[in-house]
């Protein structure tokens, strides 16, 4: 019986860790009886997963990154398969994270252990070549994103789609007027969201301040840094080597509030642009990578759009400003949001239009039956 109590899960990065804990909070909930371990952070411990590596040491970016880390990652991919020889989980949910789990997938295929995947990797934007290891590998697919589970049918993959989990939980966390009694904010606002990770923010947060020292001249707005968790010290650091005028706050746990009542935004692009369709937030989407990952990844990318809510809405709502801009380029096109109630309003009636695709909610509970019934049957 040992070896029916448990199941492997396996995420790499801070929003895997949230989407794998609505997930195991699910499944507890038609099998309390299931031990949940793999690696994880602070929400998946909250929900009782046991965390044998945490995700904070599984976050890199770029190409220089991964290859320096590769010893490192080899050693945390012998632990785990030694650790699952001997827990004999059964089943395996890898949730995104395709550099690392992928290759465990084929690891475990050799235990005879059933691998569900949960949130697809982006195949279909980049290098979609790899999607013969999902079939080679993984048991069932379950998809987030309208568009994905065509993807996988015509590769012949076992899919299914659930909807997109932000349905559920990206809303304001306060009241408008709550929120701006709460941070002093009075009159029109902006956000700026500069990603998750620590070499995305170095790269994107200096940008967004100088790109405000140009809006500011033009129109007395306050701007507000929506923090995602464990960026406060890179954020603080980064406004203190800027000289950050005082007319911007930072904001942390009140994002989505800040994401409603925002005039408009400027946003790393990333799940946060999904976040942003889904709070009818007008913005513009900016990235930027390390020059050779750029130079190499660019002939790889195959989709017209590379932020996810244009994908979703099969069209370019948002501006896209990738790699190559600068503050004033950025100031400039901002700008053309914030003067023409237009371009806000037609901004929002697509996010709405598109958001009706991401779904009708409840989606970690969908998954949590599917995978459920894929580990269940083989006995």
């Amino acid at each position: 019986m040992a070896n029916k109590e448990n199941i492997l899960i396996v995420a790499g990065e801070p929003s895997g860790d949230l989407q794998a804990s609505f997930l195991v909070k699910s499944f507890s909930d038609i099998a309390p009886e299931i031990h949940f371990w793999g690696f994880g952070g602070e929400k998946m411990r909250q929900v009782g997963v046991e965390t044998i590596v945490d995700v904070e040491k599984l976050a890199v970016m770029g190409l220089f990154d991964v290859i320096k880390e590769i010893p490192r990652f080899r050693k945390y991919m012998k632990d785990l398969i030694e650790q699952t020889k001997i827990r004999r989980p059964i089943g395996a949910i890898l949730v995104d994270y395709p550099g690392f789990n992928l290759r465990l997938a084929k690891k475990l295929k050799t235990l005879d252990i059933p691998i569900g995947y949960y949130i697809s990797p982006q195949f279909w934007a980049w290098a979609s070549w790899r999607v013969s290891k999902v079939k080679n590998y993984v048991d069932k697919m379950v998809c987030i994103l309208p568009f994905e589970p065509d993807f996988y049918r015509k590769h012949n993959i076992d899919v299914d789609f659930v909807g997109h989990p932000f349905i559920d939980t990206v809303k304001p966390e306060l009241s408008e007027n709550e929120f701006r009694k709460k941070f002093g904010i009075n009159g029109d606002f902006i956000v700026f969201l500069p990603g998750s990770r620590k070499k995305e923010i170095v790269r994107l947060l200096p940008e967004m301040l100088k790109t405000y020292e140009i809006i500011e001249s033009a129109k007395k707005l306050i701007a507000v840094i929506a923090e995602a968790p464990g960026t406060n010290e890179i954020i603080s650091k980064i406004l203190k080597e800027n000289d950050a005028p005082s007319e911007i706050k930072t904001v942390e746990d009140f994002t989505y509030s800040a994401m409603s009542y925002a005039k408009a935004g400027i946003i790393a692009s990333g799940s946060a642009t999904i976040e942003a369709l889904i709070c009818g937030l007008p913005a513009i989407v900016v990235y930027r990578v390390d020059s050779i990952s750029w130079a190499i990844g660019k002939y790889f990318i195959n989709v017209p759009h590379i932020a996810l809510a244009n994908l979703v809405a099969n069209e370019r709502i948002y501006p896209e400003f990738i790699q190559k801009f600068t503050p004033n380029i950025l100031a400039e096109n901002f700008l053309k949001i914030l003067d023409d109630k237009n371009i806000q309003a037609k901004m929002k009636d697509k996010s709405l239009s598109a958001k009706s695709k991401l779904g009708k909610g409840n989606s970690p509970s969908k998954a949590a039956k599917i995978f459920e019934k894929l580990f269940m049957k083989q006995f």
